[in-house]
């Protein structure tokens, strides 16, 4: 992996964390592949800006990647609450290209309609077909872009969450991308009545990932969970 920039191979790493516990069972992994377009990361950024009129936060390119994609669909065996999840991230710019998918915005406020049209497809779930989203929210007067979660279960219009993109990534190398794990990061409470199961699927995954992948320091997400508890 030493073509690879730093970015890159936590990706990679992950990506063979996965395969190497016996306790997952991985499906339609996809490890990232160079695109060579990406190569030079500030033409990238530079191409960006052309086609969107938004110059982002330079700040990104600490945690740039150039896979097209890098996907994983997984499941957990022996898992007392089903702990599954899927992952399916792409470069900065094929996400800034990837528009929400269309639905129901008549069903939306005004400002929610707004906010979804800003909505750009950061990591999705197209093998388990959930629906559900996070998305950077393009905006030319925000240099570093919101993340928000959009899951229809919930609510229409989505969940900040309080993360950048190259904390997003750092959160995804320690979940997985468990489902669910980016309310750990959203203004909600795990003992209303519809996230109560969640809340028990995300404790499974901060009692078992720890021991599992000891390398990594998952204090954090463990008191997010109790906050939210």
């Amino acid at each position: 992996m030493s073509d690879l920039n730093p970015a890159e191979r936590r990706l990679r790493l992950m990506m063979s964390e996965l395969r190497e516990a016996s306790e997952f069972e991985v499906h339609d992994a996809l490890p990232g592949v160079v695109d060579p377009a990406c190569e030079d990361i500030d033409a990238a950024f530079a191409d960006i800006t052309a086609s969107t009129g938004i110059s982002l936060d330079s700040a990104l390119k600490d945690c740039f990647f150039r896979f097209e994609q890098c996907s994983a669909s997984w499941s957990m065996e022996d898992s007392e609450n089903g702990l599954s999840g899927e992952f399916c991230i792409s470069h900065l710019p094929a996400v800034v290209a990837t528009e929400a998918p269309p639905t129901a915005t008549e069903l939306m406020t005004q400002d929610e309609r707004q906010r979804y049209a800003e909505f750009r497809v950061l990591d999705d779930h197209p093998v388990s077909g959930t629906g559900a989203f996070a998305a950077l929210r393009l905006n030319p007067e925000t240099p570093t872009p919101e993340i928000w979660y959009h899951d229809f279960h919930y609510n229409l219009g989505g969940f900040r969450m309080a993360l950048d993109h190259c904390r997003y990534l750092d959160a995804l190398t320690l979940t997985k991308g468990t489902f669910g794990w980016q309310f750990l990061f959203c203004d909600v409470s795990f003992a209303n009545d519809d996230f109560v199961g969640l809340g028990d699927e995300l404790g499974e995954m901060l009692d078992v990932f720890p021991r599992l992948f000891p390398d990594h320091d998952y204090t954090d997400l463990q008191a997010r969970l109790r906050e939210r508890m």
